[in-house]
């Protein structure tokens, strides 16, 4: 039995499980409330490019800051473990509250990650190019956003990352071939520090399943090395959604996201192709650059009590690479797919997803995760 096929039995195990955790026989829309506090824990598993198929927990909150504001959405704190097949594993807390009749927002998000890399490239005219590295990861971002005007805010954000690159999962030749393209291309460790403004709009009904309205937000950031930054340069992302309901159980989404950076931009600061969930069928990072934009559309449907489905596709682009531009880069970059859903939480329409992805040079993954996509 193939890891696939596991795969697919634990999804429904974990199914069955968050079914005994938040046991009711009701029907959802009854039972849809945002001012409860609500703890849901699920056991977690992964299968996607870049991971492979990984296993762990996760565990979120939800809560409001004061049980009079009717306006606010639900904050929540979200711990999650992970150990993967390929020896990968990490550990993230996330936290999102609002409060103020949401007037205020804050971020805040750290963790360690210790991801093996394994990505094949197929150069025209060339040999096969296979890069085998490791990549340890400590971050941290910390976010504040204060309404303005109408749906306007502005926020300041600090992030600061640590990355260190070894080489030891390949074989022999493979570590000596990434060792050595990563002296040729100046590729070192490297601490990212910026400090950055987000500029946002959000009209959703509700943040966490939004059926209407539209979020858009665009975060440019300084990288100084008076923040301690290895590396002097700019970037700015940007991401955006619309939503509309079809029909009382039926919503689709559009989605659009990337970014662009100048200056001194280190081999870590690139933009990664497949991060963010901007395209769903591609392994996180194998294709980077300065310049990104990727765009999808989902079509969502909830066909009986909790269970759901969704049909999905969109084509993005990455360039801008002062490395290998043969390897990393790419003019277009298509990406389609379908998955269910399974919601966790009746509360707060928090959703299990599965999502079956294919992009072009035989890149697919078959993806497990909590909450939507975008």
């Amino acid at each position: 039995m193939n890891f696939d096929k596991i795969f697919i039995i634990l999804f429904a195990l974990t199914i069955g499980c968050s079914n005994i955790l938040q046991a009711q026989n009701h029907d959802i829309d009854e039972h849809f409330d945002e001012s409860s506090n609500t703890l849901t824990a699920v056991p977690l598993i992964v299968n996607n490019p870049t991971l492979k198929t990984g296993f762990g927990g996760m565990g979120m909150y939800f809560f409001k800051l004061n049980q009079n504001d009717t306006i606010s959405p639900p904050s929540n704190v979200n711990v999650m473990g992970l150990y993967s097949t390929n020896d990968s594993h990490l550990i993230t807390i996330i936290s999102r509250l609002f409060w103020g009749e949401d007037r205020n927002r804050m971020n805040f998000a750290t963790g360690i990650s210790n991801v093996n890399n394994n990505f094949l490239y197929n150069i025209e005219g060339e040999d096969d190019v296979r890069l085998v590295f490791t990549e340890k990861r400590k971050f941290i971002t910390l976010e504040y956003s204060r309404k303005l005007l109408g749906e306007l805010y502005l926020g300041m954000l600090y992030l600061g990352t640590q990355t260190n690159y070894t080489f030891k999962n390949g074989t022999d030749e493979e570590n000596e071939f990434a060792r050595d393209f990563f002296d040729q291309n100046d590729i070192t460790d490297n601490f990212v520090s910026s400090i950055g403004l987000n500029f946002s709009i959000d009209t959703r009904d509700y943040v966490y399943y939004p059926t209407k309205g539209l979020m858009f937000s665009i975060r440019p950031k300084f990288n100084t090395a008076w923040l301690g930054s290895d590396n002097n340069y700019t970037d700015t992302d940007f991401e955006g959604a619309y939503f509309t309901s079809i029909a009382s159980n039926q919503v689709l989404g559009f989605a659009i996201g990337g970014g662009f950076a100048t200056g001194d931009v280190p081999f870590d600061g690139y933009q990664n192709y497949g991060v963010r969930n901007n395209l769903r069928g591609y392994q996180a990072g194998k294709y980077k650059g300065k310049h990104m934009i990727a765009a999808q559309a989902e079509y969502r449907w909830r066909f009986y009590n909790r269970w759901g489905a969704v049909a999905f596709a969109g084509l993005g682009s990455i360039w801008g690479n002062d490395q290998e531009e043969e390897a990393f880069e790419r003019g277009l970059l298509p990406a389609a797919g379908m998955g269910m859903r399974f919601m966790i939480s009746r509360e707060k329409r928090i959703n299990l997803r599965l999502d079956y992805a294919i992009g072009v040079d035989g890149n697919q993954g078959l993806y497990f995760g909590v909450m939507e996509a975008f």
